[in-house]
């Protein structure tokens, strides 16, 4: 199974900080997958996090230099604890850096789907980013990829995945907000994103990030519309169990759709 795992930023970071733990543990699950056969790219934030840790700063920025400088810092950084954390799993992991303008040629589209295939025949896993430093508009007013929930659709159409699998901090798509109201219900499964499933979608954010499941259910969308499943889940949960339904979770399903074995 060919799947695109999008990490959010409300996992990866714990205040200005990146969340390391949670990350070794996260990589070790995917290491899992991946020595069972499985192609997986990997479609990460927590650059600015990391720049923030690197800079000391307890506040995510306002000015969109300061960003992009943060961005650039923990590229670097963020890259490298992927980079150590896998090796230690014996697998080799490669950075790609995209903006929305690399989606707008089917030119540029076919090199992104050539490298990444190139890559899943050498076993090494890709690991995406927005490339905040050129495009703007992802950290200014106007995001383009919201906490790069889009940009994972579009990595998992471009590459043709399986299953798109969106870790977030919360269990699903809830009927109301699931952090203000207890009783909020989870929606378990849905059919057709229409407009009741997209009003239902909260517009709140975490404050490192861009995305809220507002843009989870539209990334969802654009998957559904490649024929592509999707799964929306506490990135809490060991994957195995995310997988295999044996935890709280969204399953945005297709026509197509079969059930996603942890084996």
């Amino acid at each position: 199974m060919r799947i695109c795992i999008k990490i959010g930023t409300a996992l990866i970071s714990r205040g200005n900080r990146l969340n390391h733990r949670w990350l070794k543990d996260k990589v070790r699950e995917i290491a899992s997958l991946h020595k069972r056969g499985h192609e997986i790219v990997i479609v990460s934030s927590g650059a600015v996090a990391a720049g923030m840790e690197i800079a000391g700063l307890t506040d995510r920025p306002t000015q969109t230099l300061k960003l992009q400088l943060m961005s650039g810092m923990g590229q670097i950084r963020l890259m490298k604890n992927y980079k150590d954390y896998f090796k230690s799993e014996g697998i080799h992991v490669a950075q790609i850096l995209l903006t929305h303008h690399n989606f707008a040629s089917k030119n540029e589209q076919s090199t992104i789907r050539a490298i990444m295939e190139a890559y899943f025949q050498e076993r090494v896993i890709p690991i995406v980013n927005e490339n905040d430093m050129i495009n703007k508009e992802e950290v200014e007013f106007k995001p383009v990829f919201t906490d790069n929930d889009i940009l994972a659709a579009l990595v998992a159409a471009r590459v043709k995945a399986d299953l798109l699998l969106i870790l977030t901090d919360v269990d699903g798509l809830y009927q109301g907000n699931p952090k203000q109201d207890s009783r909020a219900k989870l929606v378990e499964e849905v059919g057709v994103i229409d407009r009741w499933i997209e009003e239902m979608a909260a517009e709140e954010t975490n404050p490192l990030g861009l995305g809220g499941m507002a843009s989870k259910v539209q990334a969802a969308k654009m998957a559904s519309s490649e024929g592509i499943d999707t799964i929306v889940a506490n990135g809490r949960y060991p994957l195995d169990d995310i997988l295999g339904e044996k935890v709280p979770r969204t399953l945005f399903r297709t026509v197509s759709a079969s059930s996603y074995p942890s084996s």
